[in-house]
């Protein structure tokens, strides 16, 4: 949804950011990041290496979540009774650490395709998206592999959200036969993957988060990388500017539906999101996409379903004057043929 004349991009273009100061302590704001990808691919576990080797777990935390002298990393973030019945995440957990240099929020999004709108929410609010990519799941010996459609889609609907960083992390890499190799051919799809998309890619680094390889401390040489470990990474990224004064763009994340209203001066279904861009005001004239259907806003409520006007960054409920078919985000790619909007 975006105002008339401008079209919502499904691949939008980056923003440019620079890293937010306090100016109280003059250090970087802190950084909000989330770890999605596909089923299984390691996010759980790569978030509790983090939390462990930054020192952010206490040791009755570790005595928790280890049985037979083992320690299952994933369970530092799986908290729902159901999610360590399973072993799978469905709600996003959030987990919060720092280093000397930086404050971070994570936010563990779950990889199952059916809990995609709990990884929107997340992403919605993120500064950057670490999208962890399974080496053994792929045919790693082939240079024109194809990526699993769990790694395309959190990376699209990040971009489509503008987060200003997307990383992606390869995981699993000790598990193959020539990690150099795999990471090559995986890097190089990845590559292929977020040109055609339009993706700006902060990095691609090798990860093994079981053994900790290039999570927080930098493991030169291995899987033929050299550069900097992933926290180093995120100690850099900048936070997600507030594009106020752009065009309104609203990816919408959830429709509620009045049936039963009696109002017959406006439509009865309120669009839920968070405001990518520009801001959203009664009385402005918005486009529909992929259809093309113009409308008007004829109500903005914010999360606390107050009435008034709600700018960049933050998550509104927008009403328009009338009925008109609008469906949440949900990241596939490539686009349908004749589908409008820039890429």
């Amino acid at each position: 949804m975006t105002e008339t004349l401008n079209s919502v991009a499904t691949s939008a273009s980056t923003a440019s950011a620079n890293g937010q100061f306090d100016s109280d302590s003059d250090h970087v704001s802190a950084l909000r990041f989330i770890t999605c990808g596909s089923v299984d691919d390691g996010k759980s576990t790569l978030i509790g290496r983090l939390l462990v080797d930054t020192r952010a777990v206490l040791q009755d935390q570790l005595a928790g979540v280890t049985k037979s002298g083992e320690t299952d990393l994933a369970l530092l973030t799986d908290g729902l009774s159901a999610e360590r019945e399973q072993g799978i995440t469905i709600d996003v957990a959030y987990r919060y650490f720092n280093t000397d240099a930086r404050k971070f929020i994570i936010g563990d999004a779950p990889g199952h395709e059916q809990y995609t709108r709990n990884m929107v929410t997340a992403v919605s609010s993120a500064d950057a998206a670490v999208v962890l990519v399974d080496a053994t799941k792929l045919d790693w010996q082939n240079p024109g592999l194809q990526l699993l459609p769990q790694t395309r889609r959190p990376s699209l609907l990040a971009h489509l959200l503008r987060r200003p960083s997307v990383v992606f992390a390869v995981n699993q890499l000790g598990a193959v036969a020539d990690p150099a190799q795999a990471f090559a051919h995986i890097r190089a799809a990845l590559e292929r993957f977020a040109q055609d998309a339009g993706i700006a890619v902060a990095a691609t680094v090798p990860v093994s988060a079981l053994k900790g390889y290039n999570v927080v401390n930098a493991h030169h040489g291995w899987a033929g990388y050299d550069g900097p470990s992933l926290l180093q990474l995120l100690e850099q990224l900048p936070n997600t500017p507030a594009d106020s004064d752009l065009p309104l763009a609203f990816p919408v994340q959830w429709v509620e539906k009045f049936h039963d209203s009696a109002v017959t001066t406006q439509g009865r279904r309120v669009f839920w999101g968070r405001v990518a861009a520009g801001s959203a005001q009664v009385g402005a004239q918005v486009q529909i996409l992929p259809s093309g259907q113009l409308a008007t806003i004829a109500q903005v409520i914010d999360h606390a379903r107050a009435p008034q006007g709600v700018t960049a960054g933050l998550s509104a409920g927008i009403t328009l004057d009338r009925e008109v078919d609008v469906r949440a985000a949900t990241g596939s790619w490539p686009p349908r043929a004749g589908r409008r909007g820039r890429r």
